[in-house]
């Protein structure tokens, strides 16, 4: 038991919660910059004198779209954050997972400049689509590998809560992968998909939460 405390393969998660708590608040702040920056530039208000109506639904729209960024970037920080606090330990599969994990999120703000100017362009839409899969992707198999068989998560958690933590993250590259697909048949109804993130969310967390309270029929 000693020796494995004393591998550095098998450390407090401690650490790796820090730098994870670091990485997403400076990105939440790039995306507030990326939005501040475009409304400062040169030309940004010509559009306003030429057609005012137009440039406030322009405008509304890539808000919309900023505001779905930010609101995937809350999920995932929320869905790390309950994953983590049952880690007990982490090792190196784990952290190589999370730093890749960690670097799509610290790229994510890159497409959301993008969407912000250009959010109707298939590629745009795609680049999109394939960093908030690999955010999701990333994020699954770290919980997948942590929790199966108990291997760095406390061992009082149930094999419900964990079937139940999977499927709560299996939303996120699923929404993902189902917004690819739509951008390449119906590009108009992108932002349409991007919605089921937080719907699928909420209904995920009411399906678990009903299974919780069903009693337990005895034999």
């Amino acid at each position: 038991m000693s020796a494995e405390k004393g591998n550095l393969l098998f450390e407090s998660p401690e650490r790796l919660h820090r730098l994870t708590d670091v990485i997403f608040a400076i990105s939440l702040v790039l995306f507030l910059l990326t939005g501040i920056s475009a409304a400062n530039g040169e030309k940004f208000w010509d559009a306003y004198q030429i057609d005012p109506g137009k440039f406030v639904l322009e405008q509304a729209y890539k808000l919309f779209i900023s505001f779905l960024v930010f609101l995937f970037m809350a999920i995932y920080w929320h869905t790390n954050a309950k994953q983590s606090k049952y880690l007990v330990k982490v090792d190196s599969t784990y952290t190589w997972i999370n730093i890749l994990y960690l670097f799509f999120i610290s790229v994510a703000p890159f497409p959301n400049a993008l969407s912000i100017q250009y959010g109707s362009d298939i590629y745009v839409q795609l680049f999109f689509g394939l960093v908030m899969f690999f955010i999701g992707i990333l994020s699954f198999f770290g919980w997948f590998y942590a929790s199966r068989n108990h291997r760095l998560v406390r061992q009082d958690i149930t094999d419900t809560e964990i079937r139940s933590i999977n499927l709560e993250m299996s939303v996120e590259p699923l929404v993902a992968v189902l917004s690819i697909i739509t951008t390449l048949f119906i590009p108009a109804l992108w932002e349409l998909v991007l919605l089921l993130l937080p719907i699928g969310i909420v209904l995920i967390t009411l399906f678990n939460n009903r299974q919780k309270k069903k009693p337990v029929s005895a034999g």
